[in-house]
């Protein structure tokens, strides 16, 4: 049973009929009217509410304790729906539920709409044919306003409950752009501060340039600009209050906003299915990508709510002919989703170019081997031994720290490095996880550096074995009194409970919150 990247585009497009519609939301902003499923390791919505969902040829069975996608009746692969998250059923001391605070989209991102409204929306003059951003609160699934200590409230229970593992704060068009992002850069400087995680925020080109840094400095780690469009006729029809924002104007805000937040931190949506030129797109998207911004292409979904409810579905081959295409010029500019810090191209569960920017022949029908490892036998932990050996625990570090979670600009490494003790966990002769122990001063080390690829992140928890190996390493060394790390706060908890204990306040260091924390090295780990 296997499914290409030609069912995937189709259930995209027209949906699929699916017998349990308890997850799907109705309305509002975000991946509305669709459910959340992870399909062979990937997480996409699938349309459900729609006449064309309602017909499909693709239909979501009862299977076990998962779900059996069949086409036409044919087996086509399983699949599994993601969970109703256990944060919804919280409330705050004034009984507003969780759930109108704060959405999970895909399968590990908190979002939330903070300005549940729109200055353009009233008038059909100006509205986004396609957004129905006011139908949550219609249906009293929301509220108005979302203040920065609930957004940090609900993240908080979000990342213990579910394990949420970035967040994306989106919000109406207010009278003046700038007030808005400020509004949810104050809202991410809270849930940063509480949690730890990374923060995506959306919002129009900035009329103040210098804002960018300071929205960097309140703790926003990625951003988004969304054009909605590259074909000027189309923004003129689709996006009337918006395309009073020339196109020009989208090119200097995503110039300005990668000179702060770096490549590949910076995105801008771009929807197909509005009778786009392609050239005009494609053109568009290769500007954007060789500016460091990553264009998250996505179909047209006619919201039910919308002035576009009776849309046409996106035609299947334009779809899957452009997602190839677009993600053949984010391997020419060396964008991917994984070098995403927060927000939708994090997220992936609603574009396809998931499975189109990386490498040819990694396609849906043929994953990569998973690299989880079942048995801790099968993990070798020693100190790099050869050349060829701290290259690539210089390189993991790199994919890690400064590609993946953009903690550092150009590179990580630093004096430190020339001293340090390197150590590597090798699986089956590659290296699969890595961390460092240097000499801070006098009897005194520190813990750094603790990196696993993303291929080894199931399975036996390498990072845990890296950490007791340091441990037993300098608890060995009788020139070391005390062992001490700086780290991220998302990760306090897990060193709590293999043996380590905080130290002082939570700081802020490369614009996320951190805590020191110590192993006491003559003690055992409970």
């Amino acid at each position: 049973m296997t499914m290409t990247l030609a069912d995937y585009v189709a259930l995209q497009s027209y949906g699929a009929q699916i017998v349990d519609q308890g997850g799907v939301r109705r309305g509002g902003a975000g991946p509305a009217d669709a459910a959340a499923y992870v399909i062979g390791g990937h997480p996409v919505m699938i349309p459900a509410l729609s006449a064309t969902a309602r017909a499909s040829d693709y239909a979501f069975v009862p299977d076990g304790d998962g779900w059996r996608i069949e086409r036409q009746g044919r087996p086509l692969c399983r699949a599994r729906a993601v969970p109703t998250p256990r944060f919804y059923a919280g409330r705050t001391a004034a009984g507003i539920p969780y759930a109108k605070i704060a959405r999970l989209h895909g399968q590990d991102c908190l979002a939330s709409t903070v300005i549940q409204e729109c200055a353009r929306y009233n008038s059909r003059r100006t509205r986004c044919r396609f957004c129905a951003i006011g139908a949550s609160l219609d249906q009293d699934a929301t509220i108005h306003t979302k203040t920065p200590e609930q957004l940090a409230e609900v993240a908080r229970a979000a990342q213990a409950l579910d394990g949420v593992t970035h967040v994306t704060l989106t919000a109406g068009t207010t009278p003046c752009p700038d007030d808005g992002a400020l509004s949810l850069g104050r809202c991410a400087e809270a849930i940063a501060t509480a949690t730890g995680l990374p923060v995506e925020i959306q919002f129009e080109p900035l009329r103040d340039p210098g804002l960018y840094a300071r929205l960097r400095g309140m703790g926003v780690t990625d951003v988004g600009i969304h054009v909605e469009s590259f074909d000027p006729a189309v923004r003129r029809r689709m996006t009337p209050g918006k395309a009073v924002i020339g196109l020009e104007a989208y090119f200097e805000a995503f110039a300005a906003a990668v000179a702060v937040f770096g490549r590949n931190k910076v995105s801008t949506y771009v929807i197909l299915g509005l009778g786009e030129d392609e050239a005009l797109t494609l053109d568009g998207c290769r500007r954007a990508a060789a500016l460091g911004v990553y264009p998250v292409v996505v179909p047209l979904r006619p919201l039910l709510d919308s002035c576009l409810a009776e849309a046409n579905p996106v035609d299947p081959a334009y779809l899957g002919r452009m997602y190839r295409r677009i993600g053949t010029l984010l391997r020419q500019a060396g964008l991917s989703a994984e070098a995403s810090t927060a927000g939708c191209v994090r997220c992936r569960a609603c574009s396809l170019l998931q499975f189109t920017e990386s490498a040819p022949g990694r396609t849906p029908a043929q994953p990569a081997a998973p690299g989880a490892v079942a048995d801790a036998a099968a993990v070798t932990l020693r100190v790099a031994a050869s050349p060829d050996e701290f290259e690539e625990y210089l390189r993991l570090r790199h994919e890690v720290f400064v590609s993946e979670q953009g903690l550092f600009s150009d590179s990580d490494r630093d004096a430190h490095d020339a001293t340090a003790i390197p150590i590597i966990a090798l699986v089956g002769g590659k290296v699969a996880g890595v961390v460092r122990c240097y000499r801070h001063r006098g009897g005194v080390w520190y813990g750094g550096r603790l990196a696993v690829r993303a291929e080894f992140r199931g399975g036996v928890n390498i990072g845990a074995l890296l950490v007791r190996k340091a441990v037993a390493l300098m608890r060995a060394r009788p020139d070391v009194r005390r062992f001490l790390a700086t780290v991220q706060f998302q990760n306090v908890r897990f060193f709590e409970r293999i043996g380590w204990v905080k130290l002082g306040k939570p700081f802020f260091l490369q614009g996320r919150k951190h805590q020191v924390m110590e192993n006491k090295l003559r003690e055992e780990a409970p």
